[in-house]
């Protein structure tokens, strides 16, 4: 990356890679010439950031739990193929991949059953196989983690519908329902491929839940009701509602960034480097010679 801003004509001295352990990052975090710092990671690590830094600007995605909302009026077969792939691509690595599906109790068991045979279709594997759909998670120990999370769910009475099985860093697409609010799994960003479904009884209910965790960056709705819709838009507590589609939707245009303590800042081209500067206004009184 460097060597290409290099050649695009940045010059040399503008951009420096350093690479380090925690100590040497606290200390580029804390030092009066940095006066900004950039972060994607977890709240914890975030929060220590802000407090090591000081009077600067931040900029922080500290991540998502992202909900979607599924209405009675919905399009069942659209929902369910957008949430499959909203929830599994990238192996589920991804802060604004589906995490909590809640669905209206009338069409719940449908999009279950749905889901989960969709799911079971995926195929997971070396990414270098066209045939695969759903590669590996970035180490071994990841993906070792996510099934203790999950088995963790289980013994609270979660009920397990397909998946949690691991071979090295590979992870298979895992869904569950009946899952405690008090689980990790639900109250925090899973980033893996697990999804959780939820029934509601009503779009009171659904929003309220949506809305009980603490980290949003994303959030989707389906329903065929253009009025449910934009209200479902106001009421979300989302950097951004994607409306018929699952919370997996982004290009670099947009203002990206999340709600509570999902993010401080927004990225996106445009927005991200106005994060990054510091206006500054010139008022002209009078000036008697134009020429000069």
């Amino acid at each position: 990356l460097v060597d290409t801003l290099i050649e695009a004509g940045l010059p040399e001295e503008i951009v420096t890679v350093v690479n380090g352990d925690a100590d040497i990052a606290a200390a580029i975090v804390a030092a009066p010439d940095v006066r900004m710092v950039s972060f994607t990671g977890g709240f914890a690590t975030g929060e220590a950031i802000s407090r090591t830094a000081g009077l600067k600007k931040l900029a922080m995605d500290l991540g998502g739990n992202a909900p979607v909302i599924v209405m009675d009026d919905a399009d069942l077969d659209e929902a369910v193929a957008s949430c499959v792939s909203g929830a599994f691509w990238a192996a589920g690595q991804n802060c604004i991949g589906t995490q909590r599906i809640l669905i209206a109790a009338e069409v719940y068991e449908r999009f279950r059953d749905a889901f989960v045979a969709r799911t079971r279709l995926l195929r997971v594997g070396d990414p270098l196989d066209e045939r695969t759909d759903v590669g590996p998670m970035i180490t071994q120990e990841a993906a070792a983690a996510t099934r203790a999370k999950v088995d963790t769910a289980v013994a609270a009475g979660a009920v397990l519908l397909c998946g949690n099985t691991v071979n090295g860093s590979l992870y298979t697409p895992t869904v569950l329902e009946e899952v405690s609010a008090t689980c990790s799994i639900w109250q925090e960003e899973v980033f893996a491929p697990v999804v959780v479904l939820q029934p509601f009884t009503s779009f009171e209910d659904a929003i309220e839940q949506a809305n009980a965790i603490d980290y949003s960056l994303h959030a989707g709705i389906f329903t065929s009701r253009l009025d449910r819709a934009l209200t479902a838009a106001r009421l979300l507590e989302a950097g951004g509602v994607m409306i018929n589609d699952s919370s997996d939707y982004r290009f670099d245009a947009m203002p990206f960034g999340g709600f509570k303590y999902g993010s401080m800042g927004r990225e996106g081209v445009r927005f991200a480097f106005e994060e990054m500067t510091q206006p500054k206004v010139v008022c002209i009184n009078h000036i008697t010679d134009a020429v000069r």
